[in-house]
């Protein structure tokens, strides 16, 4: 039982660990050995928990997936309006908290990498699933009360991902710092009409 509770505690701070040596180095120059060093540990430790370093990158595509949902959950106001439902969801997911929870230079690393590793793949693939069914589930309640129509929810959410997605990488690329709040207010309108035409 111990041994359990040690693992759920040290796993988190060397995933977190890992993620920082990706920024410096990126996937292909990020390693074991280098994560210990960062943390001061011995790479045995290391060993012990994940095996390999395939595994720590499997295991950290699906810490960040728990964050995420962890934030959103911590983030999302109950309310029975459906429309002010709809209008904090896109406030959430336009956030400055939302955007910057993960660096956009270790996604890609790791996004990059997926296309070369079937398992990080797979894990990537149902960290976006999960977020669809999220959003999905949202969709639904807002729906529910009968004053918003949504046709395909699963639709719509998979076009939010996508949006969000493209929000992200484009704004880091060709947003000017000065235009930031004005571009974030745009991507909020733009999410509530996909959701509108949903």
């Amino acid at each position: 039982m111990k041994k359990r509770q040690n693992a759920e505690l040290r796993k988190p701070d060397i995933l977190k660990n890992y993620y920082q040596v990706i920024l410096k180095e990126g996937v292909e120059g990020a390693s074991i050995a280098k994560v210990a060093k960062k943390m001061k540990i011995n790479p045995s430790l290391i060993i012990h928990y994940f095996a390999n370093k395939d595994n720590m990158t499997v295991e950290l595509v699906d810490y960040m997936s728990r964050i995420y949902n962890r934030l959103f959950s911590d983030m999302i106001i109950e309310t029975t309006d459906p429309q002010k439902r709809i209008d904090r969801l896109v406030e959430i997911f336009c956030s400055d908290e939302w955007y910057l929870n993960t660096d956009i230079s270790g996604d890609f690393s790791i996004l990059t990498l997926s296309f070369r590793n079937k398992k990080v793949f797979k894990h990537l693939q149902n960290m976006y699933d999960e977020f669809v069914k999220l959003i999905v589930r949202e969709l639904e309640i807002a729906a529910s009360s009968g004053k918003i129509k949504i046709d395909n929810p699963k639709r719509t959410a998979e076009l939010i991902v996508s949006t969000l997605e493209g929000y992200r990488h484009f704004k880091h690329f060709f947003i000017d710092e000065s235009a930031s709040e004005n571009y974030r207010q745009d991507m909020m309108k733009t999410l509530k009409n996909i959701i509108k035409n949903g």
